[in-house]
C-alpha cells in the first residue's frame, strides 16, 4: 500500500465556493486492479489526509461501496480517525455520465456542522478518485442537502471544494459574547456577558447558538431553547444569518407562548450583536417553516427587537 499525505483545509466547502487542490497522483503499480484515495482525518481535526488503496470489486457500484467501507474502516489511532461515522450508511447509489448520485442514511443529520463538512469533503475526494466519477450528488434519506441559505446542493466536483493548507482545530482565541436570555422574574430579555474560548476558523455565530442552548449562568434567567436542539448548519450572507436547527427546537414542550417568543428573540438579538448580522432566517432540518409554535412568523428573516417585552 502506498501512503501519500495531503494536507487540506476543509472550510466553507461544499456549501459555497470552489477552489482546487493538487490532488494525489495514483501509482498504478501500487496494486493490481482499481485504486482509490481513501480520505480520513487526523485526531486533532486539523487536516484531512489520504491513503491510496486497492479495490477488489469489479463493478463501478461495488467499487463505490467498497471505497466507502474503507473510509469507515480507517484505522483509529493516535494520529487519525475516520471521516465517516460508523453509523452512516449508503442507502442507494447510481452512476450516470460521470455523476455519482448517492443517498446516505439519516444518521448523517446527527453530525455536527464541522463533521458534516469534513464528511462531505472526504466523500467527494474519495469518490472522485475513482476514474469513472467526476461529480458527486448527495442526498440524505431521499432529501437534497441544502446550504444554509436554503438552496439545494447539487452535484459537486473537486473544483467545488475549498482545499488549502493547514488549519488548527484547537481554540486559540477568546471572544466576549453578549447573550440574551429570558428574565425569570420579568417578562423581558436580559443580557449575560460571557467570555468564550473559540477557534478562529469557526464562525462566531456557531459559538453564540451553542452558548444559548447551554443556558444562562445567572439564576435570575431561564433557558427557553430546548437543550437537545442541535445546530445543523449556520452561516451569514448579505446581513442575514441562516440558522438551521434540528426538529427538537420545534417539538419540545415550552411553558408558555411567551417562552416561544423569547426563544426566537434570544437567538435573533444575540446574533444581531455581531456587526455583520442584521436579520436571522430560521430553518428546521434544512427547510423554512411558516411559524414557530403558532406564535411567530418565521417564513421570512426576523429582525432583532432589543426592547421587546412579553405579556
Amino acid at each position: 500500500m502506498i501512503k501519500k499525505m495531503i494536507y487540506i483545509l476543509a472550510i466553507a466547502a461544499l456549501t459555497l465556493c470552489g477552489c482546487k487542490t493538487d490532488g494525489a497522483e495514483i501509482n498504478p503499480s501500487a496494486e493490481s486492479g482499481a485504486l482509490c484515495e481513501v480520505y480520513f482525518v487526523d485526531n486533532a481535526g486539523q487536516t484531512i489526509k489520504s491513503e491510496i488503496d486497492g479495490l477488489e470489486a469489479d463493478t463501478q457500484e461495488q467499487q463505490v461501496y467498497e471505497a466507502f467501507i474503507k473510509m469507515k474502516d480507517t484505522v483509529k489511532n493516535e494520529e487519525r480517525r475516520p471521516a465517516v461515522p460508523e453509523n452512516v450508511d449508503i442507502n442507494t447509489l447510481s452512476i450516470d455520465s460521470g455523476v455519482l448520485e448517492v443517498d446516505f442514511s439519516g444518521e448523517y443529520n446527527g453530525m455536527s456542522p464541522g463533521d458534516k463538512l469534513i464528511f462531505r469533503t472526504a466523500v467527494v475526494y474519495t469518490f472522485t478518485s475513482l476514474d469513472f466519477v467526476d461529480y458527486v450528488k448527495m442526498t440524505v434519506d431521499g432529501n437534497s442537502l441544502k446550504m444554509t441559505n436554503g438552496q439545494a446542493l447539487g452535484k459537486i466536483g473537486r473544483d467545488d471544494v475549498v482545499l488549502d493548507g493547514n488549519i488548527s482545530a484547537e481554540p486559540t482565541n477568546y471572544e466576549i459574547l453578549t447573550l440574551y436570555f429570558k428574565d425569570s422574574e420579568e417578562n423581558k430579555l436580559d443580557t449575560e456577558i460571557r467570555e468564550v474560548e473559540v477557534n478562529p476558523n469557526q464562525p462566531i455565530e456557531l459559538y453564540i447558538i451553542e452558548q444559548l442552548i447551554s443556558g444562562p449562568e445567572s439564576k435570575n434567567m431561564k433557558n427557553v431553547i430546548p437543550t437537545d436542539t442541535k445546530i445543523r448548519e449556520i452561516s451569514t450572507a448579505d446581513g442575514i444569518c441562516y440558522v438551521d436547527l434540528s426538529a427538537e427546537f420545534l417539538v419540545k414542550q415550552l411553558e408558555s407562548e411567551t417562552d416561544a417568543k423569547a426563544a426566537v428573540y434570544s437567538i435573533v438579538n444575540s446574533l444581531a450583536e455581531i456587526e455583520t448580522v442584521n436579520k436571522v432566517q430560521f430553518l428546521i432540518d434544512g427547510e423554512k417553516i411558516d411559524n414557530y409554535r403558532g406564535v411567530m412568523d418565521l417564513s421570512k428573516p426576523v429582525e432583532p427587537n432589543f426592547d421587546i417585552t412579553f405579556e
